[in-house]
């Protein structure tokens, strides 16, 4: 009788576990069916893809998580395009069943969060890069150089000078002349600093060879009256002078000392020494060191600027050393660093080596580059 009745518990048993095992095996396909078709799909621009879904943005990136439920956090710059991948029921009506979710062209899907038109996204690797404006000036790529070049002194005012005269033919005529300007200067205290000069040559005649190299230090106390050292060193080729140096200290007075506009006087003791060729001559003086430094502007185009230095000697009374160099510049630019330079340098010496003239005057034509 017992096992009579214990056949339709048995029975029992295994239709429960039937039902069990059809439960679970319904309920894993349906979360293996969910793996297989994610609701979304990244592509990243290096040909990456991830199954998933996106689930917010955070400090610029996408959050997305995959199909094993992890959360990868995503630069949206490395992001190519996010697709939405729709069920057969809402595809019914369309030949496609992806919709493209970065541009929102699909109207029947929320658009994303504005994040997505915020952070700018580069251009795809496939994309062919724009092409540079051919029409960029030389001016500013000669600028963009020479920026570069002096960028070890960028709180010096810099000046560079370049000019010259080129003639083959019937007259072969060569001539060069080029110049270089430092200056760093506060509301008290200016340093100068120029080196430069001139050579030029005629049918294979050397007619031009002068160079020289100045520095000046004016000190000051806010206030108007200076303390001045300067040096100046010249060589001339053409006045049979191996190198003339002076060396003067003194006081000075600024009338005006403004970005555009100066005038500045020193005046001071100094001493001076020479040495000639041909004849051979070595001379030492004492002197008088007076110098008239002015810029003016002339127009919004035009500046004038002239420099002018007495060195009268003291010992020897005939002997009186005068050189003045005006310029006058003509702006080609609107940032006031190409400029048009048109020179006259006059040299006199009141007793020159035996054999050479008291005056020599150059004129020049030239670039000027300047950077502040």
């Amino acid at each position: 009788m017992g096992r009579y009745r214990l056949f339709p518990q048995i029975h029992y048993l295994i239709f429960l576990v039937l039902v069990s095992l059809t439960t679970f095996f319904g309920g894993a396909g349906d979360v293996c069916a969910g793996e297989t078709a994610p609701a979304e799909t990244l592509y990243l621009k290096d040909g990456q893809y991830f199954s998933g879904e996106s689930i917010g943005f955070e400090d610029g990136n996408i959050l997305f998580r995959l199909s094993d439920g992890q959360v990868r956090s995503i630069m949206l710059g490395v992001v190519d395009r996010l697709e939405y991948n729709s069920t057969e029921e809402e595809s019914a009506d369309s030949s496609s069943k992806e919709a493209l979710l970065v541009n929102n062209e699909n109207t029947a899907l929320p658009p994303l969060p504005s994040v997505i038109d915020q952070v700018p996204v580069p251009d795809p690797l496939d994309a062919s890069p724009m092409p540079e404006q051919e029409n960029e000036s030389h001016f500013k790529q000669v600028e963009e150089v020479c920026d570069q070049c002096w960028d070890y002194v960028e709180v010096w005012t810099k000046r560079m000078e370049i000019g010259g005269t080129f003639l083959a033919g019937n007259t072969d005529r060569d001539y060069v002349t080029t110049g270089l300007f430092l200056e760093k200067s506060d509301n008290d205290n200016m340093f100068e600093f120029e080196i430069g000069g001139r050579w030029g040559q005629s049918n294979g005649v050397r007619d031009a060879n002068r160079w020289y190299g100045n520095a000046t230090l004016d000190l000051a106390r806010t206030t108007d009256w200076i303390v001045f050292v300067t040096n100046k060193n010249v060589y001339d080729e053409f006045e049979n002078l191996d190198w003339r140096g002076t060396l003067s200290a003194g006081l000075g007075y600024r009338f005006i000392n403004e970005k555009d506009k100066r005038l500045i006087l020193r005046v001071g003791p100094g001493g001076t020494r020479e040495i000639y060729n041909s004849p051979r001559l070595r001379r030492t003086t004492l002197d008088v060191f007076v110098e008239i430094e002015f810029r003016w502007p002339l127009s919004d185009h035009a500046q004038l600027e002239h420099k002018q230095t007495w060195t009268p000697s003291v010992d020897v009374a005939q002997i009186l050393r005068v050189t003045t160099e005006t310029g006058l510049l003509f702006k080609l630019d609107n940032k006031d660093r190409w400029n048009l330079r048109f020179g006259l340098l006059q040299v006199y010496n009141s007793f020159p080596n035996a054999g050479r003239k008291k005056s020599d005057y150059t004129g020049s034509v030239s670039l000027v580059y300047t950077r502040k």
